[in-house]
């Protein structure tokens, strides 16, 4: 169900909508926030799966829309907090009469990423595709989940491979990995590992997409190589004197893929 939340109200809070005020894995909240520049799935202090949107970043409501289907999905309780001009009741009006099949839009792009350590790198090319962390587990792979406790995750997100944006985050993953924590420093020195570039359309072409409001793109269990990649991108394909950042080979990387992988092609 979705719940709607007054303007006093915030997940450090207590839960309005039980009679404990508690929150569980069944609730996630999603947010319009003026104060946030574009969106973010961090919110101190709650043990609460929020995300918050800049009003302004999302202004045909797409990115909460995916939320509430995906959320509502698995069956969790939705909080939605609007602090925009339009009444939380309308966009819920707008939202029941919105088709929600997952396809290609307009807005999404055509090429997407998924970044990894080296060292997974090795195995993925052993199996022939990406799988998702509890398919790992099951075969007794090694799996750390740097978001899943700090960020309130879903443990549903473990059964997905996600995809992001060309110029997004995932070389903050990879850093992550590396020292064991989260981190959001894109300008810190690290070691890169692999960036894998995949063929969007076609995977949505093929049904093979699920969409969850935070992660543009994403996987259920296994993403085949060889149906879907189109290249692979590491340190080794540049200079080797670079002192690298998560923003600087996420720059170069993007460069390459256009200049050999896309424009090379034709």
């Amino acid at each position: 169900m979705i719940y709607i939340a007054d303007s006093n109200w915030n997940p450090t809070k207590s839960n309005p909508f039980t009679a404990k005020g508690l929150y569980d894995e069944n609730w996630s909240a999603f947010l319009y926030d003026s104060d946030v520049s574009y969106f973010t799935n961090v919110y101190p202090g709650t043990n609460l799966h929020v995300i918050r949107f800049s009003p302004d970043a999302d202004k045909n409501y797409i990115r909460l829309f995916d939320f509430l289907n995906y959320e509502l999905s698995y069956q969790r309780n939705v909080i939605l907090k609007v602090n925009i001009g339009m009444k939380a009741e309308d966009i819920i009006e707008l939202f029941n009469k919105t088709p929600h099949q997952v396809r290609y839009r307009s807005s999404d792009e055509n090429y997407m990423v998924h970044s990894t350590t080296l060292s997974a790198w090795e195995s993925i090319k052993q199996d022939g595709a990406l799988l998702s962390p509890n398919l790992l587990k099951e075969n007794n792979r090694a799996v750390n989940e740097i978001g899943l406790k700090p960020m309130n995750e879903p443990k549903d997100y473990s059964d997905y491979i996600m995809l992001d944006v060309l110029d997004g985050c995932g070389e903050l993953v990879v850093n992550s990995h590396n020292i064991g924590s989260v981190c959001i420093d894109p300008n810190t020195i690290y070691t890169p590992g692999v960036r894998l570039y995949f063929d969007v359309r076609k995977m949505f072409a093929d049904e093979l997409v699920t969409r969850d409001g935070l992660h543009p793109v994403k996987v259920k269990d296994r993403l085949p190589l060889r149906d879907y990649l189109l290249a692979a991108i590491t340190a080794n394909d540049f200079a080797t004197n670079i002192k690298w950042t998560p923003s600087l080979f996420t720059q170069k990387a993007n460069e390459l893929f256009y200049l050999k992988y896309v424009r090379g092609a034709y």
